[in-house]
């Protein structure tokens, strides 16, 4: 069941997320390492929004993390981080995006193939971008990221979402 659900279908995975503090990123990267090293999950690339003030250089380096802020986008909204931009040239089986996606970064990744979009924990809603929103009761990151692949692990990938 695991393997034809959406979950066990995953190998390209783009993930989008909402930078608030280096505790609560740990918190997020340690729950997300847990729930890749159990999947299909091939390729994984996590871009995340950092706010204007934040310096990028400061935060703790990861191979897979971009960290993505509004001085990355040229004045005409380009994205200036030429290897970001290549990755998301790829295609990807999954976006799971938790929180609300920064409008900048939406216009980057529009471009991108991605089977299936994900909205985590977001207030926005009648989002129609998106195919699956999922909420979880809890804000701690470990809880949510658990929540989440045990939703999409009881969901069959070859059935239409509703």
């Amino acid at each position: 069941m695991i393997k034809d659900s959406i979950w066990g279908s995953i190998s390209a995975l783009l993930i989008t997320y909402n930078f608030e503090d280096e505790e609560a990123l740990k918190a997020f990267r340690k729950g997300l390492d847990a729930a890749l090293n159990e999947s299909a999950v091939k390729r994984v690339i996590i871009i995340v929004s950092i706010p204007k003030g934040i310096d990028k250089n400061s935060l703790s380096p990861h191979f897979l993390i971009y960290y993505n802020g509004p001085s990355d986008y040229s004045f005409f909204g380009g994205l200036k981080d030429h290897q970001l931009e290549t990755e998301l040239k790829q295609s990807f089986d999954a976006l799971l995006c938790f929180g609300v996606m920064k409008k900048n970064l939406k216009n980057a990744i529009r471009q991108t193939v991605i089977q299936k979009k994900i909205l985590v924990n977001s207030e926005l809603t009648q989002d129609n971008t998106y195919d699956l929103e999922l909420n979880s009761a809890s804000d701690a990151p470990s809880e949510v990221i658990h929540f989440v692949v045990e939703t999409l692990k009881k969901i069959n990938a070859h059935e239409p979402q509703i």
